[in-house]
């Protein structure tokens, strides 16, 4: 009887420990993130169009950013100027950087073109070509320096603060890798910064210490069919070094249609490219992109939060302003998805829309683009983005309008309703026989049209049919 008993007993006390074990691992359930062992003591990838991270590695800590600097340098640059405008290099800009720093053999008195710049901007990773910009663009390095900033708060980085725009080393000068992340991000989706970056090689003309031209190559390895680094993926990139940051590399990569970022912060050579590789391995290898399975869902969720906030009335219809795309492992399900409403986002948007609107604009009040941006999260870790837009009818938006507005739309409704009426009167009022004189008259114009197009087909001694053939062939050759 006692040893049924134990054996009851023993049964429960496992059952009991089974479940235990079982719920545990239920709540602790995670989604098989992939991982890299990495040398580099802070890292990142980065999905370049659903902004999710993928990996990270101290991703937030306070690091120097060297020479990939240079891409935020080139994102301003691009943004405020042409390619042919001509910058002038001065004696400060060529001189005011460390001895023995990267160059391109610039002097003092050059004038050469912003596309000039960026390419040794890029490929040589000139200091001087970054200095002679920033004068060009901001007056001083100092004045560029501060746009710089501003662009960074612009892109969502957080956690850098830039002093130069070469990234020569500076206490004041310093980043994350997931600051830059978005920095790369940004560069992946401007076409002339890619455009740049395309040229493996460029000759820089005119230059006084080089008369006949001084040759720039890519400097990136990752980017070189020679190279023993070279990966075919990698489209673009900067790489950056300085004794007190140590190596630190920025890549973009592209497979099919997938867009892939990584930054290395801290690493040492030749392992910022060893790095690099295998965090590109795991992102394209181990993730995918998947369209959000419940937007119609999500949408109603936030459309009511939104709504018991204040911000949407209970008429308006809430939509994403493009497909949803997350990027997760390969096979996982969207079971845990959640998202955030990023309010500073609906402030900067609230802002600018006040910023842009005249006093006497007469256009809906700033809150009407005051929508959040959403974010979307899988174990706490960011997968994808969107952004909103509100359908609104004609009652709501009129009872949201400013009074110029509205006055605006009833002036607009009577014109429209005074020019229907006037129409009317012409269609059946004395317009009628206007039109049918009209109409007798193109019947006469087309009929002489068609009588003089036979009697030069006669004359050229071919058919309709064998002048139409002739007509398709010629408009096929042309398409060629």
């Amino acid at each position: 009887m006692r040893n049924k008993s134990r054996k009851i007993y023993s049964m429960l006390f496992l059952l009991l420990f089974l479940w235990g074990v079982l719920w545990e691992a239920e709540s602790v359930y995670a989604a098989n993130w992939g991982s890299v062992e990495l040398t580099a003591e802070e890292a990142v990838l980065m999905d370049a169009d659903t902004g999710a991270v993928l990996f990270e590695k101290n991703a937030e800590e306070k690091g120097y950013p060297a020479s990939i600097t240079k891409v935020l340098t080139a994102l301003v640059v691009l943004e405020h100027t042409s390619p042919d405008e001509q910058v002038s290099f001065s004696h400060d800009a060529v001189y005011n950087v460390d001895r023995g720093s990267s160059n391109a053999q610039i002097e003092a008195g050059d004038v050469l073109t912003v596309n000039d710049c960026l390419h040794a901007l890029l490929l040589k990773s000139a200091n001087e070509a970054a200095n002679a910009l920033a004068e060009h663009v901001a007056g001083s390095r100092e004045a560029f320096a501060e746009m710089m900033n501003e662009k960074a708060k612009e892109l969502g980085c957080t956690g850098s603060h830039f002093q130069n725009p070469s990234g020569l080393f500076s206490e004041e000068q310093y980043t994350t890798a997931k600051d830059m992340g978005l920095i790369a991000i940004a560069a992946f989706h401007n076409e002339e910064f890619m455009k740049i970056e395309k040229d493996l090689r460029y000759t820089l003309s005119g230059l006084q210490r080089l008369p006949e031209g001084n040759i720039l190559y890519m400097e990136h390895k990752m980017m070189l069919p020679e190279s023993r680094f070279y990966d075919s993926r990698v489209v673009a990139g900067k790489t950056g070094y300085t004794r007190d940051s140590g190596n630190t590399l920025l890549t973009l990569a592209k497979e099919g249609d997938r867009r892939l970022v990584t930054v290395v912060l801290k690493d040492k050579s030749p392992y910022h490219y060893s790095d690099t590789s295998a965090m590109l391995n795991l992102g394209f290898q181990e993730t995918e992109k998947q369209s959000l399975e419940d937007a119609e869902g999500f949408l109603e969720k936030i459309r009511a939060e939104l709504v018991e906030k204040g911000t949407l009335t209970e008429e308006t219809k809430l939509h994403f302003s493009s497909k949803v795309m997350l990027t997760l492992p390969k096979g996982e399900t969207q079971e845990g998805i959640s998202y955030l409403l990023l309010e500073e986002e609906a402030e900067k948007k609230e802002i600018s829309a006040a910023e842009a609107k005249a006093s006497d604009s007469g256009m809906p009040d700033a809150k009407d683009s005051a929508l959040p941006h959403i974010v979307f999260l899988l174990d706490g870790r960011k997968v994808g983005e969107a952004n909103l837009y509100r359908e609104q009818n004609i009652r709501v938006m009129l009872s949201e309008a400013s009074p110029k507005t509205k006055a605006a739309f009833f002036a607009v409704t009577i014109s429209g309703f005074t020019i229907m009426i006037a129409i009317a009167v012409f269609l059946f009022g004395g317009g009628a026989l206007y039109g049918a004189k009209n109409f007798a008259d193109e019947r006469k114009r087309r009929k002489k049209w068609k009588d003089r197009r036979k009697k030069r087909l006669e004359e050229m001694k071919i058919s309709e049919e064998e002048f139409r053939i002739l007509l398709e062939k010629r408009k096929k050759e042309k398409k060629n």
